[in-house]
């Protein structure tokens, strides 16, 4: 009897002392646009609450398909912005919730399907003009915005991205559906591809094996694979002007299981040239300067090491004896955010 109720005692002690792991909020947003109240989803970096780092700003990452996606994609992006190997910056990510997804991701009318379509206009408006400025006024955002579609929501993506100038900074694209209201985008895009001027815009397009993978594939497999394949032709023969972009095929993948591995790459890809030697870099503090200014050019924004990673790598320098370069590199920080507390103490 004993043994029973010191177990009882030990399972309410450990559910008591449990604590819920949170990613994320929902919060809502009232759209005049749209007529209606939309949900969305928004994850906060890990450093964003610290008060050593209170005037740290961060690029925001837009998802399409938040309530499929969200969980996932916070996940690669806490993984890939940690440590001191950082493959892209801490981001805030917004997960925007569906409630007619046909409708607001596709451009055009089609009366021959089942489904409600051609409100992308409207919906683009929404983001635009309503969520984005919501966004900025309630947190610490840096003007750097990615924005990530897949199927529809590349089609929507990729719409964006041909009309100058956007609202965004790089488009993350997964397996597009481009054959959608008889290649109106790839058309749009041969009409228009020697005239954009895609400036201060990067693009990474993930292309799934959509017909190799059936054994036989239907017209609408044939007709999304052909839609891909022309645009991706289109851009060999014209290349993009100023366009910092990147295609990636995927054998092995399908429409549906290139999300995972293609939001990684996309990832990586789009801040391509962040990730530092940390090694080299706590005997050589040029480095940094160096590769954030190759990164800015390439990415056609002005893009500065975030405080709390120059920390993490000052504390490393003093580790590993480099005590000079560590001063050198905390003094980089305190001129990046002078009003960070923790770095003003650091060696007084």
């Amino acid at each position: 009897m004993r043994n029973v109720i010191v177990f009882v005692f030990c399972l309410i002690s450990f559910v008591s002392q449990a604590q819920k792991i949170e990613i994320g909020e929902v919060k809502t947003i009232q759209s005049e646009i749209l007529n209606e109240e939309r949900e969305y989803f928004v994850s906060l970096p890990e450093n964003y609450s610290n008060k050593n780092f209170a005037n740290q700003k961060y690029p925001v990452i837009y998802l399409l398909d938040g309530e499929r996606y969200f969980n996932v994609t916070t996940g690669i992006v806490q993984k890939s912005s940690e440590g001191y190997y950082p493959l892209m910056p801490e981001c805030i990510v917004v997960g925007i919730k569906n409630t007619n997804r046909s409708r607001d991701l596709t451009p055009t009318n089609d009366s021959t399907q089942t489904y409600e379509s051609g409100g992308s206009d409207n919906f683009e408006a929404f983001i635009i003009k309503e969520l984005i400025p919501q966004i900025n006024n309630n947190y610490k955002v840096l003007d750097y915005k990615i924005l990530i579609g897949h199927s529809f929501g590349g089609l929507f993506a990729f719409n964006i991205l041909l009309k100058k100038p956007s609202e965004f900074n790089a488009y993350i694209v997964l397996d597009p559906s481009l054959w959608w209201g008889d290649n109106i985008l790839v058309k749009k895009l041969e009409s228009n591809l020697e005239t954009i001027d895609f400036k201060g815009s990067s693009l990474f397009f993930a292309n799934a094996n959509s017909k190799g993978n059936q054994k036989e594939p239907s017209k609408q497999h044939l007709a999304h694979f052909e839609a891909k394949n022309n645009t991706l032709k289109l851009m060999e023969v014209t290349t993009p002007k100023n366009l910092n972009y990147h295609v990636k095929f995927y054998n092995d993948e399908d429409h549906g299981s290139v999300v995972l591995p293609a939001l990684i790459d996309g990832l990586r890809t789009i801040f391509k040239g962040f990730r530092i030697n940390v090694k080299e870099l706590v005997k050589d503090p040029s480095l940094l300067e160096k590769q954030y200014d190759e990164l800015s050019s390439k990415i056609g924004f002005s893009l500065k090491p975030q405080a709390a990673y120059i920390d993490r790598v000052v504390d490393l320098a003093i580790k590993r004896g480099e005590e000079e370069n560590a001063i050198i590199l905390n003094t980089i920080n305190k001129k990046l955010y002078p009003n960070n507390i923790y770095l003003k103490n650091k060696f007084n």
